[in-house]
């Protein structure tokens, strides 16, 4: 709906917009990332275009890997300092420690990708040398057993 020249949504509409459920909406509003909500008569929330930017810009955050309460710690220096100018800041910091931690992560996986491909070399190496030993035991064994028939047509 639109009043006065700004959007005015229901949380079901704006729940549909940007593809979140209505209980997560209302559960920001409950731990305070989300706090601008008006109500109308019958106490039903409406929720603006600036809830819908606050919103896209949680959902990005949580993207990017930081958590509720670091979100949060973000608001509350934002309700202190009323600025995005102290908020940045720590925004930055918080997502350097997520790509280090992301870093750390894919040195680890890469370990793990080269000690898997090493084993599994070694096991290839196994069946083949078992493949080898198995072959070497037939052909054997077959010319075992041409050396031992009777000589029937001499």
């Amino acid at each position: 709906m639109e009043k006065n020249g700004s959007n005015y949504y229901q949380i079901g509409e704006l729940a549909n917009l940007l593809e979140l459920s209505p209980r997560t909406i209302r559960y920001y509003e409950e731990i305070g990332l989300l706090n601008s909500i008006k109500r109308v008569e019958g106490g039903k929330r409406i929720y603006t275009d600036k809830d819908s930017q606050r919103l896209k810009f949680i959902t990005r955050l949580k993207h990017l890997g930081l958590t509720l309460s670091e979100m949060l710690e973000l608001e509350d220096i934002y309700q202190i300092h009323r600025t995005n100018k102290k908020v940045l800041p720590r925004l930055l910091e918080l997502l350097d420690g997520h790509a280090a931690k992301i870093e750390e992560r894919i040195n680890s996986l890469n370990k793990l990708k080269a000690d898997i491909l090493n084993y599994q070399d070694k096991i290839r190496q196994k069946l083949n040398l078992d493949e080898e030993l198995r072959k070497g035991e037939d052909t054997h064994e077959r010319s075992g057993d041409h050396q031992r028939r009777p000589h029937s047509h001499r």
